[in-house]
């Protein structure tokens, strides 16, 4: 993922200690902040609502009464695209490991890495994170009571849910592509076509997103999650196939080398970068401020759904590609914060919910602006949650799979 998966990286355009490719590697922890920051101020949106009746039907685990509208727009920026981005990301580097280790050696290390930190975090992390909110449903008993509630009802996956999603995504592509490995060196040609085509790039996934997203958005409608089996192994059901578009396409990226085409520092999109960044900004707006003008109120229900899906669509690529522009297009440095947040990175997104749900339990309904409230929740979250990982990261046997 993004910073949340360990998968293996390309070493081309590394740093002369590490040998690792820093835009990638930094892409992966700003993305991660970015979900602790998502999270952050969840609370704190003016739509946030607390369902005492059905804890998992609130917006958020803890839900303030100091809300800031400034923070409906920033965490629907965040939304509409960093989840694709890092299904993207993390597609990158699954052919390279195919070829490197073959397909059941590949699927028994996505168990160990992927597998097992969610099981963990499920059982164990999850149950403590939303206990901060069953305290405020007027029905806790004790931890012990509410642990058994989930225990019998069915954990919830939390944030964690991208990791499994992943996991499957993974076993899949391994699968499928073990009988069609023919057919890679015709892919990889095609992808390379990318080095200079960003324009094409971006109208055939906006073409190719709509037709994954649209069906099941105006079938299950934008906010439906569900459940493949069993809990906890829930997904929303409007973006699934998206997430697997943008996971297939970064695995087709990836498979000739990120040097290679799309992503290649002199390609197109890299060389424009600060072009693809005004794009993503401009088409942010255009989906924030256009579906509530007067006039868009005067169109069918139908027809203003339509063309908020599609700005959407559009704003998601745009965030995706210019995300992936900036940080292709700059020449990083290896710096040794950075370097350390990004070695934590994975163990700070399995963490971070604990911190996030209790940080805002201790700040609940205090008279503090709510901007303040949520720098603080974020920068306490990222501190404790780094300093986690150092300590996890010191233990050899979690070091192997972290």
């Amino acid at each position: 993922m993004s910073a949340t998966t360990h998968v293996d990286r390309d070493k081309s355009q590394s740093s002369q200690s590490s040998g690792r490719d820093l835009s990638v590697d930094y892409l992966r922890t700003t993305l991660t902040l970015m979900v602790l920051a998502h999270h952050s101020c969840l609370a704190y949106t003016s739509w946030a609502h607390f369902d005492k009746q059905h804890l998992f039907r609130s917006t958020a685990p803890v839900v303030d009464s100091t809300r800031w509208a400034f923070f409906d727009y920033a965490e629907n920026f965040n939304d509409v695209f960093f989840m694709s981005l890092m299904f993207f990301i993390s597609g990158l580097f699954v052919y390279p490991a195919l070829r490197k280790h073959g397909t059941l050696r590949f699927i028994r290390d996505r168990l160990l890495r992927l597998g097992l930190p969610f099981a963990v975090a499920v059982v164990f992390l999850m149950p403590v994170a939303y206990y901060a909110s069953w305290q405020l449903s007027g029905r806790s008993q004790g931890f012990w009571d509410f642990y058994q509630r989930l225990a019998r009802d069915g954990f919830a996956a939390g944030p964690p849910w991208f990791i499994w999603v992943l996991l499957l995504f993974d076993v899949a592509l391994a699968l499928i592509l073990a009988p069609l490995q023919r057919w890679m060196p015709q892919a990889e040609r095609s992808i390379r076509s990318l080095y200079d085509r960003p324009i094409a790039t971006f109208f055939g996934l906006f073409l190719l997103s709509a037709l994954v997203y649209l069906p099941l958005l105006s079938r299950y409608g934008f906010g439906a999650w569900t459940v493949l089996f069993t809990s906890p192994f829930a997904f929303q059901i409007s973006r699934i196939g998206l997430y697997a578009l943008w996971f297939v396409f970064g695995l087709l990226v990836g498979s000739p080398g990120i040097e290679n085409g799309l992503l290649s520092r002199n390609g197109g999109l890299a060389r424009r970068w600060p072009i693809w960044i005004i794009a993503c900004i401009a088409a942010y707006n255009v989906l924030w401020f256009i579906p509530r003008l007067p006039i868009v109120h005067e169109l069918s229900a139908f027809t203003q759904g339509t063309l908020e899906a599609l700005l959407w669509l559009a704003s998601c690529v745009a965030s995706c590609l210019g995300f992936l522009a900036l940080f292709r297009g700059i020449q990083w440095r290896p710096l040794p914060w950075l370097i350390s947040l990004s070695r934590s990175a994975y163990v700070m997104y399995l963490v971070h919910y604990v911190y996030i749900t209790w940080t805002q339990r201790l700040l609940l309904d205090r008279p503090i602006f709510a901007g303040i409230k949520c720098v603080f929740v974020f920068l306490a979250t990222t501190l404790l949650s780094w300093l986690t990982a150092q300590l996890a990261l010191r233990i050899p046997k979690l070091k192997t799979i972290l």
